[in-house]
């Protein structure tokens, strides 16, 4: 017998995958934005950076999916703040979540 709680995280789970599974494989600059919540402008800057590999096709810069979400994945878990710096306060979260940080005067 299963209780609430896990089958709430059964749900959950199964909606992750079912997300997960309607991803494309590959995103470019015109559906980055639907497909990965990405600015046009960050993706291509990441690009162009070298950050992810990708293939140009025509002006479109193609792409894999899992490599674009990785990279900004790191490099959001790297800006988060260490414990006891401006991650306390909402507006440090909300500075910690686009990548921005606090520097001491």
């Amino acid at each position: 017998m299963t209780t609430v709680l896990e089958r709430e995280i059964e749900a959950i789970a199964r909606r992750v995958a079912r997300e997960e599974a309607a991803r494309p494989l590959y995103v470019h600059q015109r559906t980055v934005e639907a497909v990965v919540g990405l600015p046009r402008r960050d993706y291509i800057a990441a690009a162009h950076a070298g950050r992810f590999p990708f293939v140009k096709e025509r002006r479109m810069l193609v792409a894999r999916t899992s490599d674009v979400v990785g990279y900004f994945e790191t490099r959001l878990a790297s800006a988060a703040p260490p414990d006891g710096e401006s991650g306390g306060t909402p507006e440090g979260r909300a500075l910690a979540r686009v990548g921005a940080r606090r520097v001491k005067r």
